[in-house]
């Protein structure tokens, strides 16, 4: 590093600075991920006159113009007509907030997560009492509260005294008292000046690493200088639909290193990825002919899961490193559309690696680096079968709450909506729009309702576990209430037909043995239970073509 040094700022002349175009972003700094309660926390501390950390800025000659990000960022433009480059290394997030605050103007931005930040819609609380937070963000401003609350950005504003003029004079002298602590506050910069990109990638790695986390991805984004990988990793994701897009980095970083070779998980195989791509021009020869290939694998998975497994989004996925694996196979057989052998395969593949939590555990690094490998073999040959075993023990359904996201409970509600679930009442088929969110549970029915069991002496362990749930709409689950199944199945009005239709829709036990009509609710329930545990394996096996559960037990 060529020199170090350091000075302080007046906010009010960090925010000309930037207006003026000095600073940039450079490529290996993270997408502006700030939501509105962090802003109001970052004006929190400048109001208490708290420290809120330096800001880390490298200066350089424009040798290193191409490490400019001209996108993923909510701070202006950078003025090419500088003869140095400013770019910031650690503090964009602060500074990108500060600086829309300070523009004195009601907007919006979103930030990565596809959240949007309001900024006129974050207010100074004027008369906060100790313990209350001094800064809100209210998307809708009550009536009753616009008295106590005013506009950051209209306290920031050149016009700030016709803006706020309809406060009285002491809500006026706290606004003014807001104003000047803010613009007075000096925030630390220091400087970096180096014309040496391995330098400042380092730099960038150890200050987020000592500070807030940072991901394997930001580490093996900052890693890759010769070529854009937190671009191509974007451009995969944006791609995707059915929520796909909603993936992690990591899961794409993961993929492409197997699909380069890779035989381990985790930053360590991003490190020898990236090593490899750096300073093997073979292997960036190849990365770069194959990169369009792997980015369609990614699309030709998900629509896998989507229509073929009936994965109805990625809430539903059962693990997320099943879409590596699944993308390795597209990416292998050049992205067509498996033979009938192989389909079965890969669905033995996913129903075991489902149920049997293949990809959690202990086991989850020798099973998915396993996977992979055959995988690679699946491609070039579609009538190979899976070595793997699985021996689920039957008392885990029983274990498994529908409330948990997780491999087996996902699982389950997937094969729900494949039996192409029915209304009770008249025995038509529920839309499966109705049910389409993972996490929204009016749309899950306790078979055994909530309030019986509990008054059965039975707990919340058991009567949330997946074999004491089905689909159910609103307007049949207000039929329900809490009365016993004997009483509520009963009384619904349909022939006994399309009551059987439904109940084996849902994976009901409906035979006269059925613990649904015993009198008794305990010696009921715990009878429903085994009976249901063995529909859904009969169902779970049935879909994978092969045994997932132990033969004994319970």
């Amino acid at each position: 590093m060529n020199r170090i040094y350091q000075d302080s700022y007046r906010l009010s002349r960090l925010a000309n600075l930037v207006e003026s175009g000095v600073f940039a972003v450079p490529q290996l700094q993270r997408e502006f991920v700030w939501n509105a309660r962090k802003s109001c926390d970052l004006l929190d501390s400048i109001y208490r006159n708290y420290p809120i950390g330096t800001l880390l800025v490298w200066k350089t000659n424009r040798r290193n113009e191409g490490q400019l990000r001209k996108t993923l960022h909510i701070l202006p433009a950078y003025d090419a007509s500088n003869r140095d480059i400013y770019f910031l290394v650690d503090g964009q997030q602060r500074l990108s907030v500060l600086w829309h605050f300070l523009r004195g103007e009601a907007h919006q931005v979103t930030n990565s997560d596809g959240k949007t930040i309001d900024f006129g819609k974050v207010y100074f609380n004027i008369w906060a009492e100790d313990g209350q937070p001094w800064f809100v963000y209210r998307a809708r401003l009550a009536d009753k509260d616009q008295a106590g609350l005013a506009s950051v950005v209209d306290i920031l504003s050149p016009r700030w005294r016709q803006r706020l003029r309809a406060h009285g004079p002491r809500n006026f002298a706290r606004v003014k008292e807001c104003r000047e602590r803010i613009l007075a506050y000096e925030a630390l910069v220091v400087f970096c000046e180096t014309n040496e990109l391995s330098e400042v990638r380092e730099t960038f790695i150890r200050v987020n690493s000592l500070g807030m986390r940072i991901s394997s991805a930001d580490r093996a984004f900052a890693r890759a200088s010769s070529f854009d990988l937190r671009h191509d990793v974007r451009d995969a994701l944006h791609r995707l639909q059915h929520g796909f897009d909603g993936l992690s980095r990591e899961t794409v970083l993961q993929t492409i290193s197997f699909a380069l070779g890779g035989q381990d998980l985790g930053e360590r195989a991003f490190d020898t990825m990236i090593n490899r791509l750096e300073n093997d021009e073979r292997a960036r020869t190849e990365y770069d002919r194959n990169w369009r290939h792997l980015r369609e694998a990614f699309g030709q998975a998900a629509d896998y899961f989507v229509h073929e497994l009936g994965v109805p989004n990625l809430e539903f996925l059962p693990s997320e490193p099943m879409m590596v694996i699944l993308a390795l196979y597209f990416f292998h057989n050049g992205n067509v559309r498996p033979p009938v052998a192989a389909k079965r395969t890969l669905k033995s593949w996913f129903w075991a690696t489902a149920v049997g939590e293949r990809y959690s555990g202990r086991g989850y690094r020798t099973n998915i680096v396993s996977d992979a490998k055959f995988m690679v073999r699946l491609a070039g040959n579609a009538g190979i079968r899976p070595s793997f075993h699985v021996s689920t023990p039957r008392y885990v359904l029983k274990a498994t709450e529908y409330s948990r996201p997780g491999p087996r409970s996902n699982a389950f509600f997937i094969l729900l909506r494949r039996q192409r679930p029915r209304y009770l009442e008249d025995g038509s088929e529920i839309p499966l729009g109705e049910i389409s969110s993972r996490r929204n549970r009016s749309d899950k029915h306790h078979i055994f309702p909530r309030a019986l069991l509990l008054n059965a002496g039975i707990g919340a362990a058991r009567f949330n576990s997946i074999l004491n749930i089905c689909y159910l709409v609103a307007r049949e689950n207000q039929r329900v209430g809490q009365r016993s199944p004997r009483y509520y199945l009963t009384d619904l009005p349909n022939s006994k037909r399309a009551m059987r239709l439904a109940m084996r829709s849902h994976l009901l036990p409906d035979a006269p043995t059925s613990g649904l009509w015993s009198r008794s609710t305990k010696q009921g329930f715990n009878t429903f239970l085994d009976q249901r545990a063995l529909l859904l394996i009969a169902a779970f096996e049935a879909e994978a073509g092969m045994k997932l559960f132990e033969r004994s037990g319970t």
